[in-house]
């Protein structure tokens, strides 16, 4: 690989960078880089082993913006010979850069009342029409950017005056990044949401609950229930006391009043985006 930059600029910067601005921002790059070596390789989630033979490695920072040059560290043949020779530091940027491209391509259809619609071939690509366009992706790359949407969501949020006016990742000898954000990309990757108006019984695990945000995660795992098996978002609707929901975490089962809020998802059809919980049953 050509030596690497990643940066952060704003206009509030110039004095030095507040850590907790350097250090999200930072960490969502990591994230974004590391779900397209998930979806590269195939793993669930990145172990310890993973993290000693594979991780970003800066090797300078510079001030007045935050510029840092990075290496994608891809060590040890015990990962796997096919993952080392094709799917090298290369190919993990360069899915990356692809997935950057076509998640602004699909989110963007989203916010403009278009629904993508995906055919793949034999080979697990993809042909995405949208609308009189026709746009062909790889398989891998919907993958990692169904793993990565909110990690970018979180980025790109970090784009307003107070903080940055840009984000980008690429070539430091490339006039043109391969990952750039500017001010008006501070909602690209957000999607519509609608609430749906009756409200439903939900028999579920919570298994995380941050009382300062009243909100948390529950999993689904019964079938024919409302929403499919899975892990889901949720807060707490209106003034709650949120002490029930603390002990629930205590319980294998909890039954919760919910009122479903739905995405129209870049990637086909209509997904659960949070769960408003309006009452839990004793």
């Amino acid at each position: 690989m050509s030596e690497m930059q990643f940066k952060i600029n704003g206009e509030n910067l110039e004095d030095g960078v507040p850590l907790h601005i350097a250090v999200t921002a930072l960490d969502q790059f990591q994230k974004i880089v590391d779900k397209s070596y998930l979806g590269i390789s195939g793993s669930r989630r990145i172990t310890q082993k993973d993290r000693e033979r594979f991780y970003i490695k800066t090797t300078e920072i510079k001030h007045g913006s935050l510029l840092t040059y990075f290496d994608i560290a891809l060590q040890g043949v015990q990962l796997g010979l096919p993952l080392v020779s094709v799917y090298g530091p290369q190919n993990i940027w360069g899915a990356t850069k692809d997935t950057f491209n076509f998640l602004k391509t699909v989110c963007a259809a989203v916010q403009n009342g278009q629904r993508p619609t995906y055919e793949f071939n034999n080979t697990g690509d993809a042909e995405v029409r949208i609308g009189d366009e026709v746009h062909n992706y790889n398989g891998t790359v919907i993958q990692i950017g169904k793993l990565a949407l909110s990690n970018y969501q979180e980025l790109a949020g970090m784009l307003c005056k107070k903080q940055l006016n840009e984000i980008s990742a690429g070539s430091v000898k490339s006039e043109v990044m391969d990952i750039f954000l500017g001010p008006e990309d501070q909602y690209a990757f957000e999607v519509p949401t609608k609430l749906e108006k009756n409200t439903i019984e939900l028999k579920c695990e919570v298994f995380d609950f941050n009382k300062y945000k009243n909100s948390g995660k529950l999993s689904v795992s019964e079938t024919c229930q409302h929403v499919p098996i899975g892990e889901y978002k949720f807060s707490i609707f209106g003034n709650q006391d949120n002490i029930d929901y603390i002990y629930s975490m205590l319980k294998p089962v909890v039954i919760l009043n919910c009122l479903v809020e739905l995405a129209l998802s870049p990637f086909g059809g209509e997904e659960i985006h949070l769960l408003h919980v309006t009452g839990i049953e004793a």
